[in-house]
């Protein structure tokens, strides 16, 4: 705990931890040699796909095959 030893308490949230995915990254190629990453990020309700200089919807995001997934906690003071 980095923050034991300089004396001040910072209030920690606890709960169930709710959160909600806000994106992701996959890969579109062969295999990791070739190909690039893409980011799907939701907006509004939908998913929308940001490659390289192309921005659409994703009308069916790879949800199972993403390589890193962002997270939003749900329940937390200011959410």
């Amino acid at each position: 705990d980095a923050g034991a030893d300089s004396g001040s308490k910072v209030p920690l949230e606890d709960g169930e931890g709710k959160y909600s995915m806000l994106g992701m990254i996959s890969h579109i190629g062969k295999n990791t040699g070739s190909g690039h990453y893409v980011a799907h990020i939701k907006c509004d309700g939908k998913w929308v796909i940001y490659n390289d200089e192309k921005v659409a919807l994703s009308e069916n995001p790879p949800l199972q095959h993403a390589y890193l997934y962002l997270f939003q906690r749900k329940d937390t003071i200011g959410s």
